[in-house]
């Protein structure tokens, strides 16, 4: 080999060298809306599901109302102090919004069967999606 070849070569492989060490200190965040986020919750995350994918997380210990389309219309999640709700849907019988407040301690997470929506903690989901 010339030396110009070799000095090509030691080039390619520090530019590899720093692009690995780069990846291990600014890991790429995943866009998979599926899994749980890594940012560490006040409270715990939450996912709305829509037709068995994750359409909003959310952090249970952050007040706020969520707004997602279902199958029959839209749906508004309410969340406050650590707790959550359907505080209104669009839907024929309304059963969502008569499940009452959560706080991951449910033994079945809030359903509406009419817009083909659930709302579960992260370790619910983990495993719903998992058993598909």
């Amino acid at each position: 080999m010339k030396k110009k070849e070799i000095k090509i070569l030691v080039v390619i492989a520090v530019i590899a060298v720093v692009g690995i060490i780069a990846m291990q200190f600014f890991p790429k965040k995943s866009t998979d809306p599926n899994l749980t986020p890594t940012e560490k919750p006040k409270g715990e995350w939450v996912a709305i599901i829509h037709k068995n994918e994750v359409a909003q997380w959310f952090d249970s210990g952050v007040d706020g109302e969520y707004t997602v389309k279902g199958d029959y219309g839209e749906m508004v999640v309410e969340v406050k102090d650590g707790r959550w709700h359907v505080g209104s849907v669009e839907c024929p019988n309304h059963t969502c919004e008569q499940m009452g407040w959560d706080d991951g301690s449910s033994f079945m997470p809030i359903t509406c069967i009419p817009n083909n929506i659930m709302i579960g903690t992260s370790e619910w989901v983990e495993n719903y999606l998992s058993n598909e």
